[in-house]
């Protein structure tokens, strides 16, 4: 076989198995999905699905111990993380406040409350 030939068939499997990845990475919205296909969806590894659906940062139902998640959920994702991101960040200041208090509001710096 010519080399021209045999790197032209890597490359037509390679495009048959790309095509294929891309029609499976559909999501519908009124579709329930596992574990495993939201990972692959996601791109990410089966762990990182489980360690966020038992955090409940990915909102998912869990029926007789199988995961399942909702495309819509899946589409709208950016927007279930800046809620989560939100909610670190209130919960953060409501363990810091005593202490941000105690650093920026003393004696020391009383000349800047006056700005």
């Amino acid at each position: 076989m010519h080399p021209l030939q045999m790197n032209k068939n890597i490359y037509n499997i390679y495009e048959d198995k790309h095509m294929n990845i891309i029609e499976s990475l559909t999501i519908e919205p009124n579709v329930y999905y596992t574990k495993e296909e939201v990972a692959q969806l996601l791109r990410v590894s089966h762990q990182a699905i489980v360690s966020l659906l038992e955090a409940g940062k990915l909102p998912g139902m869990n029926i007789d111990g199988e995961w399942r998640v909702l495309g819509a959920v899946l589409l709208d994702l950016p927007s279930h993380m800046q809620e989560s991101e939100a909610s670190l960040l209130s919960d953060w200041l409501a363990v810091s406040a005593r202490s941000l208090k105690e650093l920026w509001d003393n004696e020391e710096d009383s000349i800047y409350d006056q700005i």
